[in-house]
């Protein structure tokens, strides 16, 4: 055996003066290797309690101030955070371990612990696990293929798989995840603050929705809904309502429904994205953030504090550069990083920027883990890392995401696309990949002028896409927001196609095909009316969620649909990717045209309800929108109107309004009702 620890004896330089094929000095040799690597870590922070049977290869990494105990054995491409405890008596295999974890006598293999969280012992961990931070897994707990949320707990004696478990739930001792064999054919779906009793039986697959209770010794073999007692014995199940179970609320202050938004300068600073790096470099415990930015002008200086922020705390970056949010998705799930940040405003002017952030899925923050890095935002102290991380350049990557979109799709050739690029990200690569697979491309506001992002074009004005079609007598366009996350559509006729309409294109088509899953998409409050009707007549349901594209992932991701969207323009096609990306959408409109033959205005036979939508300029929507006499107000619309339509008030999560919308059979109807929604809010406060 000439390789030990991932270190080959024949090439040290110190095991050389030994005989390799006399036991004793095999022996000798080998145990210079294991305190070589022990001294490794030790020079870089690491505390050792004892040497004694301590066997960590040479690929594993640790932070500085973790805490080793003897019997250990850490293996392979294992990565443990800064603070971390590693009582006596674990195994630990290709393991990515946050900050400040304990790990009590247990076996980690292939997953993923967050940060605070106490595992064992005797809990044994596996097969692509990934528990978020804050949890504790109890003594004899089996995790198998499964996810677990923020400050989630799991009693001794519980075996789990093949579930996804929300944020802040209580699993008792001795419950079980019956029929799963850790290839997701009986994949459970548990939301958040959902209480589940000791030696509970749930029989896969099922879901149970947030705030549902589950009694003691209780057999679950049906789905629950929100706000859910359960009592089951024999598997017979009891339901009842139990409502002073209540789901979270919190109240965030730069957080909005898409990340953190505002104007450049005011409410977002420099100092703002140094803080955010800085937590979210901290919590990858010594692992990879992926940056990018849009167009816009102050993009530059704020990527740069925010990756001097993760850098400090000891996180490896990889910068991107200008180009799309789901592309920066894309990287953060296909390199494995701990985290995804983009630096952009969407679809709002050249003054406002954000910061958008996605976890190691690709997917969007839960709430939870926002209000953890406003707090670390208003604390105001930074983490500062014995080792700053070090800054990768990311064009490789890019390269990679285009690659990949261009396999999912294949030849466009004899396609006529207009493209309108607003200015923003996808200035640099979208003409170029339509014309690589072959399409005549008409391309328009692709100088990438971040002074300029979304002014009179892109997804906020599909009018000019729709003149261009017409001007070219081309076949599609498609008007793409400034970091590409959205896409509104024009057909052959010049006729503009919204998100609701692309939902229920590929969903029609899906269907015919049978690979709709489970027969429902995904959509928001927002979504048209009419489209779901259509969608029902072919048999398709649909589900509403609140505004914003995390919230559409989210359930997409729990009821396991494979599409979903807003009729703004964030399409999801979970079969590709888990979040909005505009130019997937784009492509593979593209693709259905060219298999079917058909233009969009032959695949789109959906019908849309007048929808009239105002905007209430106001600093003070938070008061308006929180006053009873509002919520009074607005039902006595909603009971007068019935069947006849239907009224949506919201305030904007990312800008300074609040949104009036009426969706009725007839527009003039839908015309009066906005504007008396509109004058009583003009006429009782103060804008």
């Amino acid at each position: 055996m000439t390789v030990y620890l991932g270190i080959d004896l024949e090439t040290f330089e110190p095991a050389k003066k030994y005989d390799l094929s006399d036991l004793s000095a095999l022996s000798a040799a080998q145990k210079l290797v294991r305190l070589h690597i022990i001294k490794k870590h030790i020079e870089g922070g690491v505390i050792f309690n004892t040497l004694d049977n301590i066997y960590i290869d040479d690929s594993v990494k640790i932070g500085a101030g973790t805490v080793i105990c003897g019997d250990q054995y850490i293996r392979g491409n294992t990565v443990i955070g800064q603070c971390c405890k590693i009582e006596p008596g674990n195994v630990i295999e290709n393991a990515i371990i946050g900050n400040e974890v304990r790990i009590i006598k247990s076996v980690l293999s292939d997953c993923r612990i967050g940060a605070k969280t106490t595992v064992g012992p005797y809990a044994h961990v596996h097969t692509g696990s990934k528990i978020e931070r804050e949890a504790r897994i109890g003594n004899f707990v089996e995790i198998k293929n499964a996810t677990t949320g923020v400050n989630t707990k799991m009693a001794h004696l519980a075996y789990v798989g093949d579930v996804d478990i929300g944020n802040q739930c209580n699993v008792g001792c001795g419950s079980i995840f019956v029929n799963y064999d850790g290839k997701n054919k009986h994949r459970s779906t548990v939301g958040d603050s959902v209480f589940i009793g000791s030696n509970s039986n749930v029989i896969a697959p099922v879901r149970i929705d947030d705030n549902a209770y589950i009694a003691a010794g209780s057999t679950v073999t049906v789905d629950l809904p929100k706000n859910c007692m359960c009592i089951a014995r024999s598997r017979e199940t009891v339901k009842e309502n139990r409502s002073k179970y209540h789901k979270n609320i919190f109240n965030k202050k730069y957080f909005g429904t898409d990340g953190i938004r505002g104007e450049y300068g005011k409410k977002l600073t420099d100092d703002i994205a140094y803080m955010v790096g800085n937590f979210l470099g901290y919590s990858s415990a010594g692992g990879k953030v992926v940056v990018g930015r849009d167009t816009r002008p102050s993009g530059k200086a704020l990527s740069d504090s925010l990756i001097k922020g993760a850098l400090d705390a000891g996180a490896d970056v990889v910068d991107l550069g200008i180009t799309s949010t789901p592309s920066v998705a894309f990287v953060t799930s296909h390199i494995g990083a701990n985290y995804g940040i983009v630096l952009t405003a969407s679809h709002n002017p050249a003054k406002y920027n954000g910061i958008k952030i996605f976890n190691y899925d690709g997917r969007k923050l839960t709430d939870i883990e926002e209000v953890e890095i406003e707090t670390h935002i208003d604390n105001n102290t930074p983490i500062i890392a014995e080792s700053p991380g070090k800054k990768e350049n990311g064009e490789k990557y890019i390269s990679a995401y285009l690659d990949d979109l261009a396999g999912l799709i294949g030849n466009l050739k004899g396609l006529k696309v207009v493209l309108d690029c607003s200015n923003g990200a996808t200035s640099f690569y979208a003409p170029a990949l339509f014309k690589k697979l072959g399409a005549t491309v008409y391309a328009y506001n692709d100088g990438g002028d971040g002074n300029i992002i979304n002014d009179g074009c892109g997804a906020l004005y599909p009018e000019f896409a729709a003149n261009k079609v017409k001007e070219h007598n081309a076949d599609v366009g498609f008007s793409f927001d400034g970091d590409a996350d959205r896409l509104i559509a024009v057909n052959n006729k010049g006729e503009i196609v919204d998100g609701d309409s692309i939902v229920y294109v590929i969903a029609k088509h899906l269907k015919e095909q049978g690979r709709l899953l489970k027969d429902k998409v995904v959509c928001t409050v927002m979504s048209n009316l009419g489209v779901e009707q259509c969608l029902q007549k072919l048999g398709i349901g649909m589900e509403r969620t609140g505004v914003g594209d995390h919230y559409v992932m989210e359930r997409m991701l729990r009821g396991g649909y494979l599409v979903g969207g807003e009729n703004s323009g964030h399409i999801i096609l979970r079969e590709f990717s888990n979040t909005g990306d505009g130019l997937l959408a784009g492509l593979y409109l593209c693709k259905l045209m060219e298999e079917t033959g058909k233009n969009i205005s032959e695949l789109d036979d959906s019908v849309h309800y007048p929808q009239i939508m105002v905007n209430l300029i106001t600093e003070n929507k938070k008061e308006i929108m929180s006053d009873p006499k509002v919520n009074d107000f607005m039902e006595k619309i909603k009971e007068e109107l019935g069947v006849k339509g239907r009224v949506l008030l919201r305030a904007s999560g990312t800008e300074p309004k609040i949104r009036i919308m009426a969706e009725c059979f007839d527009r003039t109807l839908a015309e009066q009702t906005v504007d008396r929604i509109k004058t009583f809010i003009e006429s009782n406060y103060r804008l």
